[in-house]
């Protein structure tokens, strides 16, 4: 049963459809999505490991995977 309504929304339609950044799945979002762009098998559980660059091989800790390489300017989905 549902006892309030969902009060969240997008300001255009378009902000719905992405793509996963670890994994490049077609996704779709709601707003205020906590999975920080990655699909529900990317999405780690608990705490995610560190990574390593695929074009420099430095390594890129944890909680920084979704904002690219600190190095080199390697951004997941980007290029």
């Amino acid at each position: 049963m549902l006892l309030s309504a969902d009060p969240r929304s997008f300001e255009s339609p378009d902000e719905r459809l992405s793509r996963c950044l670890f994994c490049g799945r077609d996704l779709v979002l709601l707003p205020d999505d906590r999975r920080h762009g990655s699909c529900f098998d990317c999405l780690s559980l608990s705490i995610a490991p560190e990574t390593t660059c695929p074009r420099c091989g430095a390594t890129i800790p944890a909680e920084d995977r979704g904002f690219g390489c600190p190095s080199c300017p390697w951004y997941p989905g980007g290029n």
